[in-house]
């Protein structure tokens, strides 16, 4: 009997350790994998962008450095990126062109600035979060073009 518990107890130590070894390994975001990527906008706030909106925004990362179309203007500025998911992106530059709806282009990139986290799901889709953790809702969602 005392072998029983001893083996059922030895199997679950093991399950245990190899569950734990694999959300360790799973966490870690490749990073090599961003550089050089665009991505579009597909989600803001959780509002679906709508597919036949003229003006659609976009990110691209590459090195330490992020730019893209913030619908009507032209954006960049330093971004760091780190494999457990942290991200901070400093001060941007942007165009100043006068567009209709500078409204939805002053949140998104107020909502860039702010991203403190990002995850990915599977290789195809980025998302931005306001929070260190990356709880709740994401700000932006992003497909990669």
């Amino acid at each position: 009997m005392k072998r029983i518990y001893f083996v059922a107890l030895l199997l679950l130590t093991t399950l245990l350790c190899v569950s734990c070894g694999t959300c360790k390994n799973s966490s870690k975001i490749n990073l090599a994998s961003l550089d050089g990527s665009s991505w579009e906008l597909t989600h803001m706030d959780g509002i679906e962008i709508n597919e036949d909106a003229l003006q659609t925004a976009t990110i691209s990362i590459s090195g330490a450095r992020i730019s893209g179309q913030a619908a009507c203007n032209s954006y960049g500025g330093e971004c760091i990126m780190h494999s457990d998911g942290r991200i901070k992106i400093g001060d941007m530059m942007s165009t100043l062109m006068d567009c209709h709806n500078m409204m939805y282009e002053s949140i998104f990139l107020a909502a860039l600035q702010e991203a403190k986290a990002f995850r990915m799901d599977g290789s195809n889709t980025l998302k931005l979060y306001s929070t260190h953790d990356a709880s709740g809702q994401p700000s932006l969602i992003f497909k990669r073009k």
